[in-house]
Order: C-alpha cells, then sequence, then structure tokens
C-alpha cells in the first residue's frame, strides 16, 4: 500500500494525476445535486430550461422593446440570447468555483484529496446544467433561419476554451475567497459591471468606432468569448484577433489560476 504524505506538495504531473484518478467524483456529484437542484419545487427540472427563458425574456422586453439597443444588429433576439447565456454560464462558473472551499470545508477537514476536485466538481455541475440551455439557444438560432454550418463544427473548441478561462479564475477566487469572505460579497458587483461592458446587449462594431477602443476591447475576456460564440452559431463578423484573445486569456487564466490555487492547498480547512 502506497501511503500519502498528508500537506505535501507534490510536482505539476504528479498533481494532474491524482486529479485525473478523482474524474468520477467530479462526475457523480454534479449529477447528484443537478437531480435535487429542483426537486421540491412543483415544475422540478423544467427549471433548467425555464430559467434562462425567463431571463433572455426579461432582457428583450427591457432592451429590446422598452429602451431599443439594436442599432446595427439583425436578429436582436437571436444576438441577445447568445450573449446571455454565454456570459452567465462563465459566471455561474466563477462563482461555483470560488465558493467550492467555503462551501466544502467539512470535506476539506476529512478527506484527503486534491483540493483542485472541488472547482473542477463546480465546473462540471454547471456544464451539465448548460446543456439544456444550450438546447433553448440552438432553437431560437434555427427559428430565426441560421442553419448549422461548418462554423458548429467549432461548438466543443470554443466551449472548451471558454471553460478554461472559467475554471483558471475560478481557481483564483477560491484561494482568495478561503482566506477574504468578502469576495463573494463583491463578485455580484464585479459581474453586473462586466455585463454592461461586455457586448451582451449591443453590438460594440455599431457602437464603439474608433479602432483603438475596439481594440481595447480585446482586453476584455467575456466580451472576446460571447463574440467567438457568435460567430459559431449564426456567423458575426469576428476577426483572427478576437481567437488569439480568448486563447491567450484562457491558457493564462488556467495555469495562472492553477499555480496560485496550488501554492496555498495545505492550508485549506485549516488544515496546514
Amino acid at each position: 500500500m502506497n501511503l500519502l504524505k498528508v500537506g505535501e506538495l507534490v510536482s505539476p504531473g504528479e498533481y494532474l494525476k491524482r486529479l485525473w484518478a478523482h474524474r468520477h467524483f467530479m462526475i457523480r456529484v454534479p449529477l447528484e445535486d443537478l437531480r435535487s437542484q429542483n426537486s421540491h419545487t412543483l415544475l422540478g427540472s423544467i427549471w433548467l430550461i425555464l430559467n434562462p427563458l425567463l431571463q433572455v425574456g426579461v432582457y428583450f422586453l427591457v432592451f429590446g422593446l422598452i429602451i431599443p439597443m439594436d442599432r446595427g444588429v439583425d436578429q436582436y433576439l437571436v444576438f441577445l440570447t447568445i450573449g446571455v447565456f454565454v456570459f452567465f454560464y462563465s459566471q455561474r462558473v466563477i462563482s461555483e468555483g470560488t465558493r467550492s472551499l467555503v462551501v466544502n470545508v467539512g470535506l476539506i477537514r476529512t478527506v484527503h484529496f486534491p483540493r483542485a476536485v472541488l472547482p473542477m466538481s463546480a465546473m462540471v455541475g454547471q456544464a451539465l446544467a448548460f446543456i439544456p440551455v444550450f438546447l433553448v439557444m440552438s432553437i431560437v438560432v434555427l427559428a430565426y433561419g441560421n442553419w448549422p454550418d461548418f462554423r458548429w463544427l467549432l461548438i466543443l473548441p470554443v466551449f472548451v476554451i471558454q471553460n478554461a478561462f472559467s475554471l483558471g479564475v475560478g481557481f483564483i477566487g477560491a484561494r482568495v475567497n478561503h482566506s477574504y469572505r468578502d469576495l463573494e460579497n463583491l463578485l455580484p458587483f464585479v459581474f453586473r459591471l462586466l455585463f454592461y461592458v461586455s457586448g451582451v446587449l449591443y453590438s460594440v462594431d455599431s457602437v464603439v468606432e474608433d479602432d483603438f477602443w475596439r481594440a481595447v476591447f480585446l482586453l476584455n475576456p467575456f466580451y472576446c468569448l460571447i463574440s467567438l460564440w457568435r460567430w459559431v452559431m449564426v456567423g458575426t463578423s469576428t476577426g483572427v484577433e478576437v481567437w488569439l484573445a480568448s486563447g491567450i486569456w484562457s491558457l493564462l487564466a488556467l495555469s495562472v489560476g492553477l499555480s496560485v490555487f496550488r501554492s496555498k492547498e495545505t492550508t485549506y480547512g485549516g488544515t496546514g
């Protein structure tokens, strides 16, 4: 029998092997959570589809009809649906990853396992919950006559890029939130600001005319990810620079995030 020394930092390669050994946990736990999430409500699992529909309905009513923001945008409902769903998916992955250590402190103190399993499990849970959301998004896209073409083959790679970025930020959030719980209270305000500066409700190309300020938007990873999804789903104009920025943001967030998370892993749960 090989005994694991608690509190020992292992090499990145060994750490990844231990994460892979816990892959079943990352899938089983989110599945059970998803089954029980709305078990005590009248509509049950239907809320997984109803929630995103209501979100888009509210934003379309306000910003599509009452306060029109569709200048220069064809098929505004499609444009809005993709933006809202993509933005809130990353928000949920980051938020749940940030909370993952705090809400599982009892498990951390009881069982020895790579702590990165917790933010990753939160991401898997959100990815599973995104399946009905993606179906709703696809139905809206198809209803407006946007039939699948070669770009749809890139849906999975774009989703992987988005998850890599969101998980990386979630790692950093979990590390900071473990020491400073104020982050949980601050995040909703940060996301609210990002929502309005990421082109969710409006076309940046139509509203921002200066090339310099358009380039500044590349510093916003949420804008980049939303742009990729819109190009993949409906062919909205997207330059090579958006792909490059998205790839850089994802690799940077994941590598730095995991490194930051691991640097204090032995202290999580007060065991270090």
